[in-house]
């Protein structure tokens, strides 16, 4: 920096951007989340002082800690092409480098590389970000309905000891690859809780031996015909333990360590924890015997926390230490953009943990606070003191009346925190923030309710705000929180209500009329991509149930849901028991929306 100007170099294209980004970093600007919908244009802030003064730049020069520094779309149930344009926008502002993507998870058809290619690949290439794709699991590739041969009794993996099924695996993924150039690292994993048939387990000794084969295959054929694609492998579920002596993966194969059934009350190398010891003895196994590259998949938003408001920043950079210390070269997580608010602080010191793993975590959150919060950055750092409990304690009932009692002090905290930013710039954030532990509050009462009835009420409570605040970055609707409340849902289909523009269906679940009598029932619709639309509704019922109007509008705008009472009157005549009545819905340009089906029960 001097006094005409500045000058930003580096090794290569993407490191020059890096280097802008740290460079507005030092001139205040902060890039705090994805430019996701819901955030209304607050994901960043951007300083105006007309006489701007940088100091302390002359000479500085930054090299991230680790290669590589990754984001993970995973089950993707809310991700969206569109939407991973702005994750990748924050990656490199945050100088993450690899985005890792499925090549087709769990073989469901559902979350695919080519669904979202066209619109990312492109994107990731402006910005020097590395494409990493596959995933669980193998049988995307060779498919037992198409390969029954390669099978054995009920395994889920092929026979990788017959080489005439590893041949044609490894086959179909190196067509695959060789028709995609952008990929240059692909995910070589087994299915999810994998199944390996009996056989080639006992031919190969263990099933991380049987998993080596498998990669070390592959990677041959692909640096002699695609030298560009790197293979990488997953150390988890049964083979997360090193193959034995001599039969090693590759020094070209990333592993990466995936400490699953791990918990965030204690750091990895805590040894008193009974789950966490075994778990740090294997990395320090991996990171003795591993000859390439070494990494870690941290679970640090969980699935199963079901977006509840989990912040362990302290474990997270007590791991980050222990990775550092034996060598570690890398560290990914994944996101969902559903709820991204509630873990934006712990994507944020995750991406400063993978370029810089000695980050202090009480000087970065204040510091994060201070920019985020302004003068309330005290009553925000009160709310983070309060809301770390892991949610898989709260099957314990101490652990779980402590949360609950943590979660009311933290919205007491927010509380004070909105009085001193009422009508400042830092106020929606908050107020989203505040939402959220209402949300928080509902689950958690679910294992506090003293009675079968208090919980079933606690129940309904949760679900009515989770489909209130589902669309607004603050919770994820999937099967885990859809069973919180006593639903189904098949794990495929919980991103459908994602993917469309705009929701709608009636918000109860059912009715109630006496015969003669009316009833109301609210039909909302919501806006999912935050676009505003015009959903038109058309409602048809059985002979004797009369709805005061056939059809209508609705339309929801960003956050504000369109909600119409529509009255339904039951003839005398009309016989009891159940009667149907189905909503259909479509937006402003014909697309359509999943009908609905309300029961009306007529006494």
């Amino acid at each position: 920096m001097g006094a005409t100007g500045a000058l930003a170099a580096g090794r290569g294209p993407r490191a020059v951007l890096y280097a802008v980004y740290a460079l507005l970093e030092r001139a205040g600007v902060r890039f705090f989340a994805p430019g996701l919908p819901a955030y209304q244009g607050r994901a960043e802030r951007v300083p105006r002082d007309p006489a701007l003064v940088l100091t302390g730049t002359h000479g500085l020069v930054e090299e991230p800690a680790w290669t590589w520094r990754r984001k993970y779309v995973e089950e993707g149930t809310s991700h969206t092409a569109e939407g991973l344009v702005p994750l990748l926008d924050w990656m490199a502002k945050n100088r993450l480098n690899t985005l890792v993507h499925p090549y087709d998870y769990n073989h469901w058809s559902v979350i695919t590389w080519d669904r979202v290619r066209a619109a990312v690949a492109p994107e990731a290439a402006r910005r020097g970000i590395v494409v990493e794709v596959g995933g669980h699991g193998y049988e995307s590739f060779l498919p037992r309905e198409r390969h029954p041969a390669y099978y054995t009794g009920g395994a889920s993996v092929f026979d990788v000891h017959n080489p005439d099924a590893l041949d044609a695996y490894v086959r179909a993924v190196v067509a695959h690859l060789a028709d995609r150039p952008e990929i240059t690292v692909f995910d070589c994993w087994p299915p999810d809780t994998a199944t390996w048939p009996a056989g080639a387990v006992a031919a190969f000794g263990t099933v991380a031996n049987a998993e080596a084969h498998v990669v070390n295959t592959l990677r041959a054929a692909l640096a002699a015909t695609l030298p560009g694609v790197r293979v990488e492998r997953i150390a988890y579920g049964a083979a997360i333990a090193p193959p034995t002596p001599g039969r090693g993966f590759h020094p070209e194969v990333l592993i990466d360590f995936a400490p699953y059934e791990r918990t965030y009350q204690h750091a990895l190398n805590d040894p008193a924890s009974a789950a966490n010891a075994p778990l740090a003895s294997l990395l320090r196994s991996w990171s003795e015997t591993a000859e390439g590259p070494l990494a870690v998949y941290d679970y640090n938003r969980r699935y199963r926390w079901r977006s509840l408001p989990v912040r362990p920043l302290g474990i997270l950079a007590a791991d980050a230490r222990f990775y550092a210390s034996l060598g570690i070269d890398g560290l990914g997580s994944y996101a969902e953009p559903a709820d991204w608010l509630p873990f934006e602080a712990v994507h944020l010191f995750s991406a400063r943990l993978a370029r810089d793993p000695a980050t202090d975590p009480d000087r970065w959150l204040a510091e994060y606070l201070a920019d985020r919060f302004g003068p309330a950055a005290g009553h925000l750092a009160e709310y983070y003191a309060r809301t770390t409990a892991d949610p898989d304690g709260f099957t314990a009932p101490a652990h779980a009346s402590a949360a609950e009692a943590g979660y009311r002090a933290a919205a007491a905290a927010l509380d004070r925190a909105l009085t001193v930013l009422a009508g400042r710039a830092e106020y929606p954030v908050a107020a989203l923030l505040r939402s959220h532990i209402d949300l928080a509050l509902a689950d958690v009462a679910i294992s506090t309710a003293p009675t079968a009835a208090d919980r079933t009420a606690a129940r309904a409570a949760y679900r009515t705000l989770l489909e209130e605040r589902r669309f607004r970055g603050l919770v994820l609707q999937d099967i885990r929180s859809v069973q919180r409340w006593g639903g189904t849902l098949a794990h495929r289909d919980g991103h459908a209500v994602y993917r469309l523009p705009a929701h709608a269906a009636p918000v109860e679940n059912g009715l109630t009329v006496a015969r003669g009598g009316s009833a109301t029932v609210r039909l909302r619709a919501q806006d999912v991509d935050w676009r505003g639309h015009t959903v038109t509704w058309s409602a048809t019922a059985p002979s004797g149930l009369v709805p005061a109007e056939t059809s209508g509008t609705l339309a929801p705008a960003g956050p504000v849901d369109a909600v119409h009472r529509l009255v339904l009157t039951a003839s005398a005549s009309l016989a009891p028991g159940s009667h149907p009545v189905t909503f259909s819905f479509r937006t402003e340009d014909g697309t359509a929306l999943p009908p609905a089906r309300l029961t009306v029960t007529v006494i």
